[in-house]
């Protein structure tokens, strides 16, 4: 006759807390990597070919003469 397997303790987990965490770090590691490359590419100054119509949309709204602190 076979032995009867144990049963398992309560509250034992069968899957380990962690399953599948790695899916869920990578895609964070992924957004963090494209957020930083972004942030460099501002700061570097890319995207400052309409920084010129922008000045001159500012400076045509800007009060002249009298008006001028």
């Amino acid at each position: 006759m076979e032995q009867v397997p144990t049963p398992p303790q309560p509250g034992g987990m069968t899957v380990s807390p962690l399953f599948e965490w790695e899916t869920v770090a990578v895609v964070v590691a992924l957004v963090a990597v494209v957020a930083l490359l972004v942030a460099v590419a501002l700061v570097a100054g890319i995207g400052r070919g309409s920084r010129r119509d922008w000045e001159a949309w500012l400076a045509s709204r800007a009060p002249h003469g009298e008006d001028r602190p």
